[in-house]
């Protein structure tokens, strides 16, 4: 098959997804077009671009923000462009951005079969206001045209209950993790790993990844750490990532007293490394689709502490043996978990999570799940 993926973050865990699909597609001998955004770039973006084009399939640079604004129009042009001369038999969109400007192509004629993945509707948020009012009418009018695959329970449930998708638009398949690639470092290397960081002996390290902003709650993170660094000396915090709250966070750390406890760095190119030099991972996020980065956690066989919002809601139901969970932006919950983890991790509990991470989130199974998905709908039926 002749399959599109339209994209516009180019780093952080919705590209990861696209990215690995990517190579998922390319592997089984499908032909794969990419229009993507540089606007939030990496050199795993550019090196994608670089493996499509080499493969014999075609790209354009949307060069679109995440935000509305005025050069989506001749983004959505370039995409129809593209489309006529690639002429694929399925398009894939992801994120909000991706999946408005991939919609839209219906009112221009285009007739392929479109699917959708949101990767987290920001309605999940629960923010309210006028700006969750816009995105949820939006995702209510464009969640008619195509197919939209949720990624977890949480999410297929505010598709249907508050945007009113029809069912018959709706499947539900998990993210996959490569658990080929992500695994758990013997103790030299994780040692090297820590040292390199300038990790003390002795240190308990929690790690958190993701885009430094409101979704992801970082603030939350901080107050909590903290509070839970006053009878536990010895934690310490490894935070990957970047975003608009950056500069408050830094300023937070400072002001609570806990800057000279976290290691911090916006992007790892390989982020392996990360995960296996860490204790555990924390994710406080105020909703989430699915997250790679505890799904990547799971499959390093590393505890989590996770909110429990949609999303990671998943995670906390599906028996995991070393996950503590606390309601979203609960500071002093939050606090409470990360002491009870540090205890634990002294106790020596076998852990399932890579033995769950194989079963049941392997690529064959998530991706393969979609490949069926885009067969079912062939070449020439409408996206209508």
């Amino acid at each position: 098959m002749q399959i599109l993926l339209v994209t516009e973050p180019g780093v952080d865990g919705v590209f990861r997804h696209v990215e690995a699909l990517a190579s998922f597609l390319l592997d089984r001998g499908h032909r794969i077009h990419l229009a993507y955004s540089d606007v939030r770039g990496s050199d795993r973006l550019t090196a994608l671009v670089a493996k499509v084009s080499a493969a014999g399939g075609k790209t354009v640079n949307l060069a679109v923000s995440n935000a509305p604004g005025p050069g989506d129009l001749v983004a959505l042009l370039k995409l129809r462009r593209l489309v006529k001369e690639s002429r694929p038999d399925v398009i894939h969109a992801h994120s909000s951005k991706g999946g408005a400007l991939a919609r839209a192509l219906v009112c221009l004629g285009v007739r392929q079969p479109v699917f959708y993945t949101p990767h987290a509707y920001y309605g999940l948020s629960g923010k309210g206001g006028a700006k969750s009012k816009v995105f949820n009418a939006v995702e209510t009018v464009l969640g008619r045209i195509g197919t939209t695959i949720n990624l977890s329970a949480g999410e297929l449930a505010f598709a249907k209950g508050t945007l009113r998708i029809p069912q018959q638009r709706l499947r539900l398949i998990a993210n996959p993790v490569d658990c080929a690639r992500f695994r758990p470092a013997d103790a030299a290397r994780r040692q090297e790993i820590r040292v390199a960081l300038g990790v003390p002996a002795g240190a308990v390290l929690l790690g958190s990844v993701g885009r430094l902003a409101f979704q992801k709650d970082p603030l939350t993170l901080y107050r909590a750490f903290a509070k839970a660094c006053q009878s536990r000396p010895e934690l310490w915090l490894y935070h990957l990532g970047d975003g608009e709250l950056s500069a408050e966070c830094a300023a937070l750390a400072e002001e609570l007293g806990i800057r000279s406890r976290i290691i911090r760095q916006t992007y790892l190119s390989e982020p392996l490394s990360f995960y296996q030099a860490l204790d555990g991972m924390i994710l406080t996020s105020r909703y989430e689709g699915l997250s790679f980065a505890v799904l990547e956690a799971l499959a390093c066989d590393l505890p989590v502490i996770l909110s429990r919002v949609p999303g990671n809601n998943d995670f906390t139901e599906m028996g995991l043996s070393h996950c503590w969970s606390a309601a979203k932006e609960d500071v002093d919950g939050f606090a409470d978990v990360i002491e009870e983890w540090a205890v634990d991790c002294g106790l020596g509990r076998s852990s399932n999570h890579r033995q769950i991470a194989e079963g049941r989130f392997s690529q064959d199974a998530c991706f393969g799940a979609v490949v069926r998905e885009y067969e079912k709908k062939g070449p020439n039926n409408s996206v209508l």
